[in-house]
């Protein structure tokens, strides 16, 4: 009879464990799936194979995205956490209210973030290839850029002259395998990669 309670108080306790581990399993899944490694005592982390586009090394300081430290300095510095965009894929509610007002995105981008982003975003084109944003951003370069980070890669709209992300999705299939339905990693790996081996992208 003591046996039989054991192996049932064992079983409730695998499932009560079993119940509360898949949503951290999930969540942690995730998490790796989209940037490898921990984050060092700066908040940042090796980035061997370059996934973000930023070099080997990068930092996520206060959970916002991966970005670099121009001259030492976080461009997150000044912009509180909740104006911290999620993933590129994403196109929710919070990335709307964004570039509807356009407060968040100015506070957290720059100049210099966007200069590395010089290969696939060009303000002026994006501006005025794009009558939504005409009349619902206007003409300010780090707004229009917001929107692009915040929406315009995961809608695939075309951010420059240069580079046409379906154009480049169509003729790399070996990105397609890879990459799939995920539009913003298209525009990072051509950033990254794909203008040094002359891809066709346009």
């Amino acid at each position: 009879m003591n046996q039989l309670k054991r192996i049932a108080l064992i079983a409730a306790a695998c499932a009560c464990v079993s119940g509360s581990a898949v949503p951290v399993l999930e969540s942690t899944m995730i998490v790796a799936e989209a940037h490898s490694g921990r984050t060092d005592g700066n908040g940042g982390h090796r980035d061997n194979k370059n996934k973000s586009g930023l070099g080997s090394y990068h930092y996520h300081c206060g959970g916002h995205p991966a970005h670099l430290h121009e001259n030492g300095v976080c461009p997150y510095a000044s912009a509180p956490a909740s104006s911290s965009r999620g993933s590129s894929s994403s196109g929710g509610s919070s990335a709307a209210a964004s570039s509807a007002d356009g407060q968040s995105a100015e506070q957290s981008v720059s100049r210099e973030m966007m200069d590395q982003y010089a290969a696939v975003f060009d303000a002026d084109y994006y501006y005025s290839n794009y009558e939504d944003l005409q009349s619902s951003i206007g003409r300010d370069d780090l707004k229009l850029f917001g929107h692009f980070l915040d929406c315009g890669m995961a809608e695939g709209r075309i951010g420059c002259e240069d580079f046409n992300v379906n154009v480049y999705r169509e003729n790399n299939p070996d990105l397609q395998k890879e990459f799939g339905d995920d539009l913003p990693r298209y525009y990072s790996h051509y950033m990254s990669s794909g203008c040094h081996e002359g891809r066709i992208c346009r």
